[in-house]
């Protein structure tokens, strides 16, 4: 259906299209000119933009890795390369004499669904595939509370304070965690890094979870949450929420997030 308006086109959305075409899918391109999918592959098709594969049946390797990465085409073959190995339906088109690497939307999110902790839902833009599943607007959502962590290299001051904090006794992963921000994998790696003698104080786990805690992890696992969020809900640290989604996977009570990571 072609759009009927006498919206006219500036210079500048031209040559935003003109930059965009090809490596930023279409649906986006939309939504940042405020224009419908139609008027802009028409368009493009005015103005004598090559065809390419674009974000419909199929979406060629190059658009989907920049739209996992928000729009950045930068880096990234490693990971396509590792999908690639770990079972991402990859299929070769030809357009216009050219063979390109393609993979279907479709696909796409069906892989995606039972890998889902292979990738990182807060860098992508919401619709920049098209339609999405409902539960990848819920991964979005556990993602983007993991992206609250500090991924930054450590600081001389990060260090102090996990040293001083280390030094009193007081303190367990779940405290240190939320003073530095950080999760608390990242605390435990860094303090083997350090080569640091004093540990964390160890949690009291022997208290008996809860009808209402393992529904409340339950829930939020099957979302998508990690560990790290999941504490927020639950008051115990990510270390023992973790054994517990370990120990009910294996039990049968929670299903694999993914074939190549079974747990978090």
């Amino acid at each position: 259906m072609v759009e009927i308006t006498n919206k006219k086109w500036s210079k500048e959305e031209v040559e935003y299209l003109e930059s965009a075409w090809g490596t930023v899918a279409i649906p986006s391109i939309a939504k940042k000119l405020d224009r419908s999918l139609q008027a802009v592959k028409l368009k493009a098709n005015k103005i004598g933009l090559t065809a390419f594969l674009e974000c419909g049946d199929y979406i060629t390797l190059n658009l989907l890795r920049t739209a996992l990465r928000n729009g950045n085409a930068n880096g990234g073959n490693y990971t396509i390369d590792q999908w690639e190995r770990k079972g991402l339906p990859i299929r070769r088109k030809r357009v216009d004499q050219c063979s390109f690497k393609v993979v279907k939307v479709e696909d796409f999110w069906r892989w995606a669904e039972k890998n889902r902790t292979l990738i990182d839902f807060s860098k992508m833009e919401p619709g920049a595939l098209g339609a999405e599943p409902g539960w990848a607007k819920e991964q979005r959502k556990a993602d983007n509370d993991m992206a609250k962590f500090k991924r930054t290299p450590w600081t001389v001051e990060d260090d102090g304070i996990l040293k001083s904090m280390l030094r009193q006794y007081r303190y367990g992963y779940r405290e240190l965690s939320e003073r530095l921000n950080r999760t608390e994998g990242a605390i435990k790696r860094r303090i083997m890094d350090l080569g640091l003698r004093e540990r964390p104080l160890k949690a009291y786990n022997h208290n008996k979870w809860t009808e209402e805690e393992v529904e409340i992890l339950s829930e939020m696992y099957e979302k998508g949450y990690q560990p790290d969020a999941i504490r927020g809900k639950i008051n115990r640290s990510a270390q023992s929420i973790r054994g517990k989604i370990e120990r009910m996977v294996y039990g049968g009570q929670l299903r694999p997030r993914s074939n190549f990571r079974k747990t978090c």
